[in-house]
């Protein structure tokens, strides 16, 4: 059996990350593909996502920027939870509702290249 394609595998993460509500079971069952396969496409992006962001400590604006892990870590969790719930996860770590709106873009835009 030969290994799923990058875009596939890139196709089934950003699935992961829209689909919030829906468990990684579930969402293999309905696409009809092996659950491992898709906690795996998520992992890797999980484990990824930090290279997509710059490493620099301060918006042109000048206030303060977590590192690229946890900006990549604040947009899939927006991503995962709730959209009602997007201004709770920038209360929670102390970032404006438009930076975590900015970096849940970029993650999508640019996620096909973690695959």
């Amino acid at each position: 059996m030969t290994s799923p394609s990058r875009q596939f595998r890139a196709a089934l993460a950003l699935i992961a990350v829209r689909k919030s509500q829906w468990t990684f079971d579930k969402l293999a069952q309905e696409l009809q593909v092996d659950a491992g396969l898709v906690k795996f496409c998520w992992r890797t992006l999980l484990e990824n996502a930090w290279q997509l962001y710059p490493p620099r400590a301060r918006s042109t604006t000048g206030h303060w920027q977590p590192d690229p892990s946890v900006k990549a870590m604040i947009a899939l969790a927006a991503y995962r939870a709730r959209s009602d719930r997007i201004g709770d996860i920038a209360r929670q770590y102390g970032v404006s509702l438009q930076d975590v709106e900015h970096w849940r873009c970029i993650l999508i835009r640019r996620a096909d290249w973690l695959f």
